[in-house]
This record gives structure tokens, sequence and C-alpha cells, in this order.
């Protein structure tokens, strides 16, 4: 939680504006849904950046010159005969093997008529995507390094990030699994836990507990009763149900409540 706070912090303090709005979508959507905080991230980044939405409402949201250059070229006015042609126009330095590449895939393809057509809308945009992807994730790298971050992080770390945080801050709901895994469209559960880490850290555990069970078994100790017991997962409404059904003393109900919170595995 800390790292996160950090990585943000990095951004806002060097006005890195559009990396600190990315990386609070990442954070908070999950790129599907999110809360009250994401329009919070993006008042305050258009309170710095002096941006007005509704001028720019068919835009794309992020400024990047090269994108900007792509969307004003009109693919029109420049006929391309061919991929030489084209990189000569452009200056780009393409390799003849990358060359051959193009020009077999527009011939494999049918939605674009000419080549032209193709290597705008389809090899250029790809480029320039490509290119502003590169460009946060080097912001990003910024970020993690001011915050002396040891372990290895990606801009995919913040999906992962959000799967995880909801899981660990809805401990009990039985089917919080079960909405991640169909937030992030997969078809398993077991590849929403491997996904969002939960698999490792459990398995992280387990070796864990069983090398202190080792070490009391060596220090004399082996008839200690083992921590992880079975838990039975409950909705706290289910939970009070069953607590109502034994006792009708609202005292005794309340402590049962409060005993069972400070005995919950987390």
């Amino acid at each position: 939680m800390e790292d996160i706070k950090n990585v943000v912090e990095w951004f806002e303090k060097n006005n890195e504006w559009d990396g600190y709005l990315i990386t609070l979508l990442e954070l908070l959507l999950g790129r599907r849904i999110g809360d009250n905080m994401v329009w919070e991230a993006v008042d305050n980044y258009l309170s710095h950046t002096e941006v007005d939405p509704m001028k720019h409402y068919n835009d794309y949201i992020f400024e990047y010159d090269p994108k900007t250059t792509w969307l004003k070229r009109d693919v029109n006015s420049i006929i391309y005969g061919n991929v030489e042609i084209w990189c000569d126009a452009l200056q780009k330095d393409f390799s003849d093997k990358r060359k051959e590449n193009i020009t077999s895939a527009y011939k494999k393809q049918k939605q674009y008529e000419t080549i032209g057509e193709y290597l705008h809308y389809v090899v250029e945009y790809n480029d320039v995507v490509k290119w502003q992807t590169d460009d946060y994730r080097k912001k990003l790298k910024k970020a993690v390094e001011a915050a002396n971050i040891q372990y290895a992080v990606s801009s995919h770390s913040l999906r992962k990030s959000f799967g995880y945080w909801i899981h660990k801050t809805h401990p009990f709901d039985p089917d919080c699994l079960l909405s991640l895994q169909k937030l992030f469209n997969h078809t398993d559960l077991q590849t929403t836990m491997n996904y969002i880490g939960l698999t490792e850290e459990k398995n992280r555990q387990l070796i864990n507990d069983h090398g202190e069970f080792i070490h009391n078994v060596l220090a004399g100790k082996g008839d200690e009763i083992v921590k992880n017991m079975p838990v039975i997962s409950l909705k706290s409404d289910d939970f009070g149900r069953i607590i109502r059904m034994l006792t009708d003393d609202v005292d005794k109900y309340q402590a049962a409540i409060n005993m069972a919170n400070e005995l919950r595995v987390i």
C-alpha cells in the first residue's frame, strides 16, 4: 500500500499528469469498473492540465506528439505505392525483413484496398500506440525507482493490484473471486487466483507454516496445535442469523459478534 502511494505521489510531484491519470485508472478500474475515486482522479488531472473536456470531447485523452502528427496527416494526400516509398517519405528506418512482413500482411488482409491505407491505419498507428505505451512505462519505472521498490513492477502490475486489493478488502465475501473472474474475463477461478497473486501468496504461507512446524518438532514442541485449522467463509448476515438461533440476549449476541471480529482469519 505504501508503494502504491509513493508511485502516485511521484507522478504528482513531477507534474507528470498523464502518467498520474493512467496509473490511477489502472488501479481503480482494472480496465473494467470504478467508483467515486475515479472522478476525483479525473478532476485532479483536469485541474492541473487545465483541459476542458467539452472542447476536446472527440479527441484522444492523452496528448502525444507522434500521435498528433499521425492524426493530422491526410492519408489521401500522399500516394504510397509500396513500403519503400512510404519509408522514404516518413523517414522510417525499417529492416528489409520488416518491410517483407508488412507487405505479406497487407496482401493477406481484406479491410484496406491500398497499401497506403494499410500503412497509415495499421502499421503506423500500431507503432504510435507502442511508442506512447513505452513512454508511460519509462515514467512508471522512474516512479518505482524513486519509491525504492525492490521487486519487479510493470504497467500490468497495476491491474493485478486492482484485483489483489479488492480481494483483500473483501475477505469474507464468497462472491468476490467470482466477480473478479468475470471482470478479468478469465475462464476459471484458478486463473484469477494465479493472476492476482493469491496462489503464490498461499503457497508461501504454507511453506512458512510448515517450516515453523518443523522448527517446533526439532524444539520438542511437535504436539502444539497446528495453526491453520479449516476456515469457513460466511456472509456476515448469515453468521448473525446463526448466533440469533442460539440466543435472544442482545448483549450475548454483540459479544459473539465482537469475538468473531477479533478471531477472524484474514
